[in-house]
């Protein structure tokens, strides 16, 4: 005998509906950007739309200057206290980074005490081996002022205090005085044995997915495989090798091999030249980790 519609029992057609576990997402710029500008809102807008999940561009101080001149730390300080006052991230969440934005990023999975839980880490070139080179920056009156600190001495207590990329600046033929000096990178990927912290490689391995995103034509970044946790070899600018054969992977500094090793990383290269992202490309690459 057929069952009327009516008289079906609400909570099965509840149930019936499906129910989505999408998280919503934060996103993190790059530097010399800001959350107010016209490209990041609408890059933040067409994540929304193609995933269906709410998205935050989550802004550091001054957003553009203090993406320059605010030290990295700082800013992932200032992040983490943002995302645990957010009532819609208490679930856990998933964090977009561009560029060195993914560096504040992994500090708030790194660093951050008593934050939500990040569930799916999806890096637009991010420089995570660090860069060979400062970026270029422009003819701007703050660009002109890190001009001026990028003549100084890269690893002096001041400028490591007071330009942002100083802090992921690994120059090849001076890893000793960069092992010494830099006060980000080197703690970040528990370069450093002798303070080597394992609740940074714990808190890094628990992401469910971590998702590189590699430029082949990136003209920023230097060397464009630090996207993919590939660098130069000690003292070699010429030629670099992949995440795998380096110290970080081999040794499990950070877990990322730990995340490799069960699937959980996916190493993608596109066309294009610095985060400059085809909608093919995001709707392939990035929004199915935004749905969950």
């Amino acid at each position: 005998m057929a069952v009327a519609p009516s008289l079906i029992p609400l909570a099965l057609v509840f149930a019936a509906i499906p129910v989505s576990l999408s998280l919503p997402f934060v996103l993190l710029h790059g530097i010399g950007n800001e959350c107010s500008h016209q490209g990041t809102k609408n890059f933040t807008e067409l994540l929304s739309d193609y995933s269906g999940v709410e998205g935050y561009c989550l802004e550091v101080g001054n957003g553009e200057w203090d993406s320059w001149f605010m030290p990295l730390e700082k800013q992932a300080g200032i992040i983490c206290d943002k995302v645990k006052k957010m009532e819609e991230l208490k679930e856990g969440y998933n964090i977009v980074g561009l560029s060195q934005g993914n560096l504040v990023g992994r500090g708030v999975v790194e660093l951050c005490d008593g934050g939500p839980p990040v569930k799916n880490f999806i890096s637009l070139g991010g420089p995570h081996a660090g860069i060979a080179s400062v970026p270029l920056c422009g003819a701007a009156i703050f660009c002109r002022l890190a001009d001026e600190l990028i003549k100084s001495e890269i690893y002096s207590d001041y400028v490591q205090d007071h330009l942002a990329p100083s802090g992921y600046l690994k120059l090849p033929n001076a890893i000793p005085k960069y092992l010494e000096k830099c006060k980000f990178l080197p703690k970040l990927n528990n370069e450093l044995p002798q303070v080597r912290n394992l609740t940074y490689k714990e808190r890094f391995s628990s992401l469910q997915n971590l998702v590189l995103i590699m430029f082949e034509h990136d003209t920023v970044l230097v060397p464009k495989e630090t996207s993919l946790f590939g660098y130069y070899s000690d003292g070699a600018f010429n030629s670099t090798i992949p995440a795998q054969q380096t110290k970080l992977y081999i040794e499990d500094w950070i877990g990322l091999k730990t995340l490799d090793k069960a699937g959980r990383v996916k190493y993608i290269s596109v066309t294009g030249d610095h985060i400059k992202i085809s909608n093919g490309d995001m709707r392939k690459y990035v929004i199915p980790y935004l749905q969950g």
